[in-house]
């Protein structure tokens, strides 16, 4: 049975706490279904060009679950997930968050990460981003943290645009 979930919106308590990583997997198959179901709800009511995630405190749950999708449409399932390796080089980037679509920022991330995870079925595995997709892997991975795409710039919230203005901000405005 298909069941998109509400996502959590800016100001919620709970995209702040640090989620707990998962012991059992049979547990959490019913998480995962509505990452999915959630993730294919909004692709047909956003677009969503340089891909899409969504993290499970973003549906109210406190565990360790994100689902990523690169631009290309590959989806990965990231349990526990950690970055083991980035490049040395950080470069702004645009970004956004489902839990607030009405603000953007560029942000300093990492052009290349490696990241090391379960899968659904408890196996590890690892799986690299470069460019957009590795913006979208820290940005997750943050949320499973508490950390939301803000706290990395230098006035938090204070720095984020609209998105109706957003075309107009120089990215060499950006100090993070």
């Amino acid at each position: 049975m298909i069941m998109i979930k509400d996502v959590i919106k800016k100001g919620s308590p709970i995209l702040r706490k640090k989620n707990v990583p998962v012991t059992n997997f049979a547990e959490i198959q019913t998480i995962i279904e509505d990452l999915n179901d959630t993730i294919d709800y909004l692709k047909t009511t956003h677009e969503y060009k340089r891909g899409i995630g969504l993290a499970a405190p973003q549906i109210g749950k406190n565990v360790q679950i994100t689902v990523a999708e690169s631009a290309q449409g590959k989806r990965y399932v990231l349990i526990n997930p950690k970055i083991v390796e980035t490049s040395n080089v950080k470069k702004p980037i645009k970004e956004g968050c489902i839990s607030f679509l009405q603000y953007r920022a560029f942000v300093n991330r990492y052009d290349w990460v490696k990241v090391q995870a379960y899968n659904e079925k408890g196996e590890e595995y690892t799986v690299e981003g470069k460019d957009n997709f590795a913006m979208l892997l820290q940005h997750e991975i943050d949320h499973l943290n508490g950390i939301l795409y803000f706290d990395h710039l230098p006035n938090k919230e204070m720095d984020l645009v609209p998105v109706e203005d957003f075309p107009s901000v120089e990215r060499s405005n950006i100090k993070n």
